[in-house]
């Protein structure tokens, strides 16, 4: 079995555990991951899991999880077990909102999907105005200013949300990784590869029961919800609406959504007030967040052969554009991996993939419109 170590918040390491009942590692592109892990209470180190302490894989000491779930009961079996639960490093991220700078009621930034980003990290962890918020352990990888360039604006906002945004609309991802050696948690954007069937870059990465690299799938295309107009109305001069419309379908496949931006508009208590044409890229901005949040749901769920002709890690991973194909019900389809679970139980590892983009939550609904 994959061995887990357990680590507390000054990177001491507190024991190591290679034997226990399964342990679901969750992987996902646009927001932080999750795990749970079930074990015997009376193994050796079990005792060490503890709310906030951190466990890694041995195998894989870059990624790494925090407890913040215990719970003890009796299983199906009649076993006594311990389970623990909580995301993986990036719900770090989740721990702060967006404060806006000294003096201006928001901020806002105009520069590359990573450039804001890795700002918004760094204005709220790494160089906060109010020392009380700063994390002294987290850093920004070096910046590649990757991703469009786009006006951004925030305030008060949770900044996985805010993050989660920029992702969904740039197709970038972002992680925390664990630097051991430094003793640090690492801020990066990262950008998939393109391995689909059309593309002469790098061997494509093809899914397929007829490749036996699948065991099994269900596919999902939805247009519940979609949208593809964005009626967007902030303040102009004066403080007279100022309304952009993103989206040019016409006729029978218009489907409008009205998008409240009121909080943008130029500010007269600011000293650097926006001008008109900042105001007008930042509700563009919005019209394009809000299409990527109602966009059509279509996706693959897959359980994946881990033993096959494409090797996890090293011929796909997480984030990576591939080719999913099945001849019975006539669909090809390029899709991003937008989630990857990996399942270690002592008979043996597997793999759960979803390519594409999969119907929301229930959650992920309420947080669209309290969010709008």
């Amino acid at each position: 079995m994959q061995p887990i170590r357990i680590m507390d918040a000054d990177f001491t390491l507190l024991g190591e555990i290679d034997t226990y009942t399964s342990l679901r590692w969750v992987r996902r592109w646009h927001k932080p991951g999750e795990f749970e892990l079930r074990i015997n209470p009376s193994l050796q180190n079990a005792d060490c899991l503890q709310e906030d302490k951190m466990i890694f894989k041995a195998h894989a000491t870059t990624e790494a999880a925090i407890i913040k779930h215990r719970e003890i009961g009796v299983n199906e079996a009649g076993i006594e077990e311990l389970i623990v639960k909580g995301p993986l490093l990036a719900g770090l991220i989740g721990s702060r909102i967006t404060y806006p700078p000294l003096g201006k009621e928001h901020d806002y930034i105009h520069a590359n999907i990573e450039t804001i980003m890795k700002h918004f990290v760094r204005a709220n962890f790494i160089a906060p105005s109010e020392p009380s918020r700063i994390l002294s352990r987290l850093i920004n990888a070096p910046d590649q200013a990757r991703g469009d360039k786009v006006q951004f604006q925030t305030r008060y906002k949770q900044l996985d949300e805010e993050l989660e945004k920029l992702s969904i609309t740039s197709g970038l991802g972002w992680h925390v990784w664990l630097d051991t050696k430094r003793q640090l948690f690492v801020f990066e954007v990262i950008r998939g590869r393109d391995l689909t069937a059309g593309q002469n870059s790098y061997p494509p990465a093809i899914f397929s029961t007829d490749y036996d690299n699948i065991e099994s799938q269900s596919y999902v295309s939805s247009a519940i919800g979609y949208k593809n107009v964005a009626i967007v109305v902030g303040q102009g001069d004066s403080g007279t609406p100022k309304l952009v419309t993103v989206g040019q379908q016409t006729g029978l496949q218009r489907q409008e959504t009205f998008v409240d931006a009121k909080d943008v508009g130029p500010k007269e208590k600011e000293a650097e007030s926006l001008t008109e044409a900042e105001v007008e890229r930042m509700l563009q901005t919005r019209g394009r967040e809000r299409l990527a949040e109602l966009g059509r749901s279509e996706s693959f769920e897959s359980k994946l052969l881990a033993n096959s002709n494409l090797v996890y890690r090293v011929d796909y991973d997480l984030g990576d554009m591939v080719t999913v194909v099945n001849k019975g019900w006539g669909i090809t389809l390029d899709a991003r991996i937008t989630e990857m679970v990996e399942v270690f139980e002592p008979g043996g590892f597997r793999l759960d993939a979803t390519f594409g983009n999969s119907l929301p939550s229930l959650i992920d609904k309420i947080k669209q419109t309290i969010g709008r």
